[in-house]
């Protein structure tokens, strides 16, 4: 039996419009950030990790980390500048046996989005990756499962699968937040044709963990990472040639502590005036005093 948890929300947030200093010297152009709010109907509304935004910038997808889904509307100026946004749906995820998911299983953290509609969801905890058809994720869809390649089982609780992507042929890609020692790098993970392989990895860096990917309209591969300094969030955006055993990177965009807030999901999309967009989500853990929010960013090409 289908059950079904939907709330629908209207929030419209002014953006806070600013040239943010970089820690680093670092970074794309304009930034943009909205509130995405909070419900006291719905404790299940917040804890956002994960961002699908559609190709023209106007809707987006956020997976909150207690597997549930909000769906809403983007709000632009005729600049193209995000001013503000509407919450139209937020739906709790339906495992495959049609029963919401719960408990050990529910911490759900990384979402891609195939142009067809199709969704996928990687998660902690129980480090798997579902699936669900576009048509079904909102209304209470069961979902299916995605094989496990071996490593999945021994990955740190708490600091797996936090990142995940899908390239432009449909093959899918993650990581794990952490790779087990400072100077071992990221393993990446391609799915392809029913078979996980590891294609590549990325360098660590110090306390900075992979917490975001996608691919461009160029189909190069993106990341987002953060680095907790104590006192606040640091956020950076890396670009990635797919060659070598080390995939070399190039800074787009990076913040110091508290510029924004703890950002974990990232998406890319172009305008029409060919500019290229990244747009963030923060996750507030739930907590009044950390931000729900997301972020749109202008990087380089």
């Amino acid at each position: 039996m289908r059950r079904r948890s939907q709330l629908g929300l209207s929030l419209t947030a002014l953006a806070l419009l600013s040239g943010l200093a970089l820690a680093a010297g670092q970074g794309g152009g304009r930034v943009a950030s909205v509130s995405l709010g909070s419900s006291d109907e719905d404790r299940r509304f917040g804890g956002f990790s994960g961002i699908e935004v559609s190709n023209d910038g106007t809707r987006f997808w956020a997976l909150s980390d207690r597997a549930a889904l909000a769906e809403g509307r983007l709000t632009r100026n005729e600049a193209g500048t995000l001013t503000g946004l509407e919450v139209l749906h937020h739906t709790r995820l339906t495992d495959p046996d049609g029963h919401l998911v719960n408990g050990y299983e529910s911490d759900s953290e990384g979402l891609a989005r195939r142009d067809n509609g199709r969704f996928y969801v990687s998660f902690e905890g129980y480090h798997r990756i579902w699936t669900w058809r576009g048509d079904d994720i909102m209304q209470g869809g069961e979902a299916a499962w995605m094989p496990r390649h071996p490593d999945f089982k021994t990955l740190q609780s708490n600091s797996a699968l936090e990142a995940l992507a899908i390239d432009a042929e449909g093959a899918l890609y993650t990581l794990p937040e952490r790779s087990g020692a400072y100077s071992r790098p990221f393993p990446v993970y391609r799915y392809a044709d029913g078979v996980w392989q590891i294609v590549g990895s990325v360098e660590r860096q110090g306390e900075w963990l992979p917490v975001g990917a996608d691919f461009d309209d160029k189909g190069r591969f993106t990341l987002l990472w953060r680095h907790f300094t104590g006192y606040g969030f640091s956020s950076r955006i890396t670009r990635h040639e797919m060659t070598g055993d080390i995939w070399p990177a190039r800074v787009l965009y990076e913040t110091g502590a508290l510029t924004h807030g703890n950002l974990e999901g990232l998406s890319l999309w172009r305008d029409a005036r060919g500019q290229l967009r990244a747009v963030m989500v923060s996750d507030d853990n739930f907590n009044g005093y950390q931000r729900s929010e997301i972020v749109e960013v202008m990087l380089d090409d």
